[in-house]
Formats: C-alpha cells, sequence, structure tokens
C-alpha cells in the first residue's frame, strides 16, 4: 500500500483526541484527516467517511452513544473499518462492537505499545488484502485469527511465551518481546539507559521490565562498581 491509511478521530475529550492524532502519525503509514468531538453541534457527513479508511470511535460522546453512532454508518453502507477506544469495559459494548465488524477494541487508558501493534496489525492485514485476488482456507483462518507477524517484534518469539503468562500488572507483552529481542540481538551488555534510547522508552520503564527479566531467568546483570555512587548495571540475554 504506497498511500497512507487515512483516519478519523471522533472523541469529545480534547486530550485524548490529541494522544490519539500524536500516536497515529508516529507510526510510518498513517495519518489524521480529521477530529470530530461529536457533541450537540458536531455533525458527520458521507463526505467525511468517504475522505478516510479507518475510524478511531470513542463510545461515550455528548450527543450520541458511539454504538449507535457506528450503527449508523454501517446502515449507511459506507466502507469504513473501525477501532472502538472507549473507557467502556461492559461486556455487552464489546459484544455489539464486535458484531458491527469492529477491528478492535482499546480500552482506556492503554499504551502507545498498544496502539500501536493495533494499527500496525490492522495495516498488515490490508496489505495482505490488497496483494491477493484469491485465498486459501489457511490464509483466510490466519487472517481471521490476525495469525501473522509484523516487521518488528510486536509480539514474544515462541520460546519466549512461558515467560509472559503472569506477566506482572501494568507490564505489557509488546514491550517485553522488544526488549528481549533488543538484548537478543545485541549478543553484548547493554545498560537500562542504552536499551531506552533504542527502544524509545522511558529508563524507569525498562527497568521495571528487565526486574521482570531477571526474576525470570531471561537477562543477567553485572554490576560494576565506580569510586563513588551507585553500581552501573549492565544487562545481557541468557542464552
Amino acid at each position: 500500500m504506497a498511500d497512507k491509511i487515512r483516519v478519523l478521530i471522533i472523541e469529545d475529550d480534547p486530550m485524548v483526541a490529541y494522544i490519539n492524532r500524536q500516536y497515529a502519525e508516529k507510526i510510518e503509514g498513517f495519518t489524521v484527516v480529521k477530529e470530530i468531538s461529536f457533541d450537540q453541534d458536531s455533525i458527520l457527513t458521507a463526505e467525511d467517511l468517504q475522505e478516510v479508511d479507518l475510524l478511531l470511535l470513542d463510545i461515550y460522546l455528548p450527543a450520541k452513544n458511539g454504538i449507535a453512532l457506528l450503527k449508523e454508518i454501517r446502515n449507511s453502507n459506507q466502507s469504513i473499518d473501525v477501532i472502538i477506544i472507549s473507557a467502556a469495559k461492559g461486556a455487552s459494548y464489546i459484544n455489539k462492537a464486535m458484531q458491527l465488524g469492529v477491528v478492535d477494541y482499546l480500552i482506556k487508558p492503554f499504551t502507545f505499545e498498544r496502539f500501536k501493534a493495533s494499527l500496525l496489525k490492522y495495516k498488515k492485514l490490508k496489505e495482505k488484502l490488497a496483494g491477493k485476488s484469491s485465498f486459501q482456507q489457511q490464509e483466510v483462518d490466519n487472517l481471521i485469527n490476525r495469525n501473522f507477524s509484523l516487521s518488528e517484534p510486536n509480539s514474544p518469539p515462541a520460546e519466549f511465551e512461558k515467560y509472559v503468562r503472569n506477566l506482572p500488572k501494568g507490564l505489557d507483552t509488546t514491550t517485553l518481546a522488544k526488549i528481549n529481542q533488543q538484548l537478543k540481538s545485541e549478543k553484548k551488555e547493554l545498560t537500562t539507559k542504552e536499551i531506552a534510547e533504542k527502544l524509545n522508552l522511558s529508563r524507569v520503564s525498562v527497568q521495571r521490565y528487565l526486574k521482570y527479566m531477571l526474576e525470570e531467568g531471561v537477562v543477567k546483570v553485572r554490576k560494576e562498581y565506580g569510586k563513588v555512587g551507585r553500581p552501573q548495571h549492565y544487562y545481557q540475554h541468557v542464552e
């Protein structure tokens, strides 16, 4: 897909809308063409929907429930894919969203890593659908179940799965897999700062993942003591 995927954001919270735009436009291949708050003065036209490929839709909106809005969009036969981004956690909302054919459902608050994984999976799906005129059953199964890999380590490799089963609250598999892959591919000792800079993560966040990986025996650490101050920690993947 040579052209960028055009994104429409429907979100009543200006700060969340801003974050969603910043997140989306950090990901290669996406551009946000419009934001709509959908308050009493907002109007969603057929032209708005025709100009975009992907809608990032909130559920709790001032003028209309997002699910009701999604029903109207589906009834209008507009060709647009939808990802729900909402604080709504109720099973009825999730079930109805699935019935209406959403691509994904993100519950607020969410991490950039989860957001990015969602959009990259969607992009890969679109690329695969655009790349062939017909599919075999196994290929369809893979598409529907989303069992295809991205070009970057957004999910843990098979041999790493046992370490993510009891992942502590606040940690996610996407970031864990990225740190694991970075250490594994470097094949040398790295400091927390070096890992954070390479992966564009905060040092505090990286430290939390390294602590867990150390407890699980995925990495080992060497402490180097200087004349003053705290020791420097050097982490390396355990082969």
